[in-house]
C-alpha cells in the first residue's frame, strides 16, 4: 500500500526528442513533421542550466522503425553529466533493451512495448527489476 501521509515531489522530465542526429520537435507526434533544433547535446545542457534533474531522452528513430541513433545518444549521455537521463525510442525486444541499458542511462522507458508485448515485458520485470 502506498503512503500518503507525506507530500509527493513533482519531477518534471524535460525531453530531448533525437532525430537524424538532431534535437527536434514533432508536431503532434507525428513522424517527418520534425522542426531542428540542433545539436542534442547543447539541448540537454540548456535543460540541465535551468534546473533540470532529469531528461528523457528519444531516439524518434528508433521508435518510427528507422534506424537509431546509438552513438548521438551515448554522446549526450556521456556529455551531459549531472543529469539523470530516461531513455526512451524504439525498445521492443531483448537486443534494443541492452543497447539502452548499455548508454548508462538511470532509467529505460519501454513505452508501447509493454503494452503491446506483456509476456515480454514480464520477462524485463523479472530480470532487470
Amino acid at each position: 500500500m502506498s503512503d500518503f501521509s507525506t507530500t509527493p515531489k513533482l519531477v518534471l522530465l524535460p525531453a530531448v526528442d533525437v532525430a537524424d542526429g538532431k534535437a527536434v520537435r514533432l508536431t503532434r507526434g507525428v513522424a517527418g513533421t520534425e522542426t531542428n533544433y540542433g545539436d542534442p547535446v547543447g539541448a540537454t545542457i540548456d535543460w540541465v542550466d535551468q534546473g533540470a534533474e532529469w531528461i528523457h531522452l528519444v531516439d524518434l528513430d528508433a521508435a518510427f522503425g528507422r534506424g537509431n541513433n546509438h552513438a548521438t545518444i551515448r554522446k549526450v549521455i556521456r556529455q551531459a553529466r549531472g543529469v539523470n537521463i530516461e531513455l526512451s525510442g524504439g525498445i521492443r525486444d531483448d537486443a534494443s533493451l541492452e543497447a539502452a541499458l548499455a548508454t548508462g542511462a538511470k532509467r529505460i522507458n519501454l513505452g508501447t512495448a509493454a503494452l503491446e508485448n506483456p509476456v515480454w515485458t514480464e520477462h524485463v520485470i523479472a530480470n532487470y527489476g
